[in-house]
């Protein structure tokens, strides 16, 4: 398309004023973006402008004033100001990402060459600001919300772990054989040692025994209020067993148990205060716990726990609890009128701790703790004359709801019987000692390195109710005028069980040493350790101390080497070995590998 002569526009123009202006508003503008020096001449000379010219003519054909066409002539210089400006920013810009991309690639600068390596701190400046601007354009147009979802839970966190394990028992040749499982008899019937049909559950401790097992824990945090957060994690698990969280693989493919292994809030009401209120199911509140506690028990009740640093590297806490460990049946005792109270049937156990940190450098800090368990109502108690045909004597009840072995038992049926040709014996059996245990434990951390630091940890318990009369008193049955403890008195005479005899005690101690990285969380880190520990029969309560270690219990020595190696990230493969045998008593001596392999997440 050709276009129209100058002087044909000109014409149309100065015949229509209102198309004059607007045109002549346009042509400036265009004129503008061009930025020549002609604008900025003299408003009425002539010039190589034809945008000018053409505004002369319309003021001399009247059209437009004098002064109109100068502001319109000052404005386009004005923005034709701008343009240039902006023109030679561009320019700069252009030329110093031009030396940018020269230094970090110079293949790449030279004329005719593409741009084939651009720096890292360029490509996460342009993916930062591409998000942002994408972030933004989408909230802008509604499409994210920033208060869509509500702040409990923006305040959820989810977490777990995934344990395989190969375990193999190995029970030495030697081992004595006739130990009875007395935690499967008071957990189901009675055991009638005089009914050839009804013997007693017996111990395996001469049989290697090989497993594969597994652990999965799936825990939540939430956030309720800024003092009030909850916590709750499911586990796998065998049975409703405190101590362990494994679970046997196998059993013709069936489905695997899973179990409530927390539930609780933590109650912080004070702000900048370290100050704790736990209700429920909670992880174990207490420091340096290895010795009395296995890790995988969670304790049941009410907690409080208190910290606060002093200065020069010196902090303290105190922590306290209440935790129930049995009830007595509603209907306990079932045939009797009179029910059992609460303060001889309900078993407590209460608790208290205090200790103190002191980091004395950057790498070194040491840790000193004392705590005090008092055992409420656990240890057994005989019960009045009991037929032997009775389904429930008056205090079954007080029988331990959970047990593993070591701790001293006894009878604590007094069965009687009207019928001489009827010799049933059906009996449970009880704690022969209090506990009111006292335990110290004292940790040294060193940091030798950045990722080295070796962890030294002791720990020693006393059973301050351990009492080797009052036990052998509470054993025995004044009506049949005979003991009716069961173990730990071994080395005596046929029915004269004497404190000399006895076996027991009431001491228990543990070493242990760590070295590797603090924590395993990628590939190559690692931490080897070797442990020895010693705990009499009746030292501790048998049913919360590690399960692993001689099977579990108390009664038991000896000691543990292990290892553990990152493998990918949260990843880690372990290799561990027990080796424990009695510490009285008849010979027990178990020896325990695992091979494991952990995920976290």
């Amino acid at each position: 398309m050709s276009s129209l002569p100058f002087h044909r526009i000109k014409r149309f123009v100065s015949s229509n004023p209102i198309v004059s202006r607007a045109l002549v508003a346009a042509l400036l503008g265009a004129t503008a973006l061009t930025a020549t020096p002609a604008l900025a001449q003299d408003a009425a000379a002539p010039s190589d402008n034809p945008t000018i010219n053409l505004v002369n003519a319309l003021v001399k054909k009247g059209i437009l004033g004098r002064a109109e066409a100068d502001t319109m002539i000052a404005q386009a210089q004005t923005q034709a100001d701008q343009v240039k400006a902006a023109m030679q920013a561009a320019q700069t810009a252009q030329t110093s990402a031009q030396t940018a991309v020269a230094a970090a690639s110079p293949a790449s600068a030279q004329p005719g060459t593409s741009v084939r390596y651009v720096p890292q701190f360029v490509r996460d400046q342009i993916r930062e600001e591409v998000r942002n601007e994408v972030l933004a354009d989408a909230k802008t147009q509604g499409l994210v919300a920033p208060d869509a979802m509500p702040d409990w839970v923006r305040g959820i966190k989810i977490s777990g772990d995934f344990r395989f394990r190969d375990e193999a028992h190995l029970f030495d040749k030697g081992n004595a054989t006739d130990f009875l499982n007395i935690g499967t008899i008071n957990s189901g019937k009675p055991a009638d040692f005089n009914d050839p049909a009804n013997q007693p559950p017996i111990r395996n401790t001469t049989a290697n025994r090989n497993y594969l097992r597994i652990r999965a824990r799936l825990g939540i945090e939430a956030t309720i209020a800024p003092q009030i957060t909850f916590y709750g994690r499911l586990a796998t698990g065998m049975q409703n067993n405190p101590d362990s969280t494994n679970q046997n693989l196998g059993g013709y493919f069936t489905d695997k148990g899973i179990w409530l292994d927390r539930a609780y809030v933590d109650i912080h009401p004070f702000k900048g205060e370290d100050a704790h209120l736990f209700l429920g199911r909670m992880a174990n509140p207490f420091h340096l716990t290895e010795l009395v506690w296995d890790k995988d028990v969670n304790l049941d009740g009410a907690a409080l726990s208190y910290s606060r640093r002093f200065g020069g590297g010196l902090s303290g806490f105190i922590a306290g609890g209440a935790f129930p460990l049995d009830y007595a049946p509603d209907d306990d005792p079932q045939t009797s009128v009179a029910k059992t109270g609460n303060g001889t049937a309900t078993k407590w156990l209460f608790a208290g701790q205090a200790g103190l940190s002191w980091q004395a450098t950057s790498k070194l800090t040491a840790e000193l703790d004392g705590a005090y368990y008092v055992y409420s109502n656990v240890a057994g108690r005989l019960s009045p004359a009991c037929y032997n045909t009775s389904a429930y004597c008056l205090t079954d009840s007080s029988r331990p709801g959970y047990q593993q072995a070591g701790n001293t038992l006894f009878a604590i049926r007094d069965l009687t019987t009207t019928d001489p040709t009827n010799q049933a014996i059906p009996q449970y059996f009880g704690l022969a000692s209090r506990f009111r245990v006292l335990d110290a434990s004292g940790a040294l951390t060193y940091d030798l390195s950045d990722d080295l630091r070796l962890d030294l940890t002791g720990h020693y318990s006393r059973n301050l109710a351990y009492n080797a009369s009052e036990i052998l008193a509470r054993g025995y049955n004044a009506t049949q005028k005979a003991s009716q403890i069961i173990n730990n008195v071994e080395s005596c005479p046929a029915g004269g069980i004497a404190v000399g005899c006895f076996k027991s005690g009431g001491d228990a101690w543990m070493v242990r040493a760590t070295l590797g990285s603090s924590r395993i969380v990628k590939f190559g880190d690692w931490q080897i350790t070797g442990s020895y520990r010693y705990i009499q029969p009746d030292a501790l309560l048998d049913a919360f101390t590690d399960q692993d270690f001689h099977q579990g219990g108390t009664n038991a020595r000896g000691w543990t080497i292990g290892g553990e190696y990152g493998v990918f990230r949260n990843t880690s493969f372990g290799l561990r070995w027990m080796s424990g045998q009695e510490v009285f008593g008849p010979p027990l001596k178990i020896d325990l590998v695992q091979a494991d392999l952990n995920v976290h997440f």
